[in-house]
């Protein structure tokens, strides 16, 4: 009971979330201060699919929360773990401070967002005259 495309679609953004909220000059950031705004559309995109995959009767509450377990496990722990073998960083180095700042400011936007649209998807007629 899980959404693999959306945990792989949460993971990804978790990750490129970081590369738009550091400020280091590598090329590879953009140091944009307001980078958790991305997990507004991202997360209600995810909440929709699910949605859409269990409608109710059933339960997206589940498939929801293992959906964005997964993608964290992806976005937060696989990938560094990958960095730190590929670059032979430290692990210092891959969850310093701001890395951690940011993906709480990410995961907590998106997580309100989650939550608020698959609420609002449950509300929601399924069908009858508008």
């Amino acid at each position: 009971m899980l959404s693999s495309p959306v945990a792989l679609l949460l993971g990804a953004f978790i990750h490129l979330d970081w590369h738009l909220a550091r400020h280091e000059h590598d090329g590879r950031s953009l140091g944009w201060d307001a980078h958790w705004l991305l997990a507004v559309p991202i997360f209600a995109f995810a909440a929709w699919r699910i949605a859409r995959r269990w409608p109710p009767p059933d339960n997206p509450w589940r498939p929801a929360a293992l959906s964005v377990a997964l993608g964290i496990l992806l976005g937060q722990v696989i990938e560094p773990l990958a960095e730190i073998i590929h670059y032979q960083a430290t692990l210092a180095e891959e969850l310093e401070p701001a890395r951690l700042t940011a993906f709480a400011l990410f995961t907590a936007t998106g997580l309100v967002t989650m939550g608020l649209t698959l609420w609002a998807l449950a509300r929601r007629p399924s069908s009858g005259p508008c």
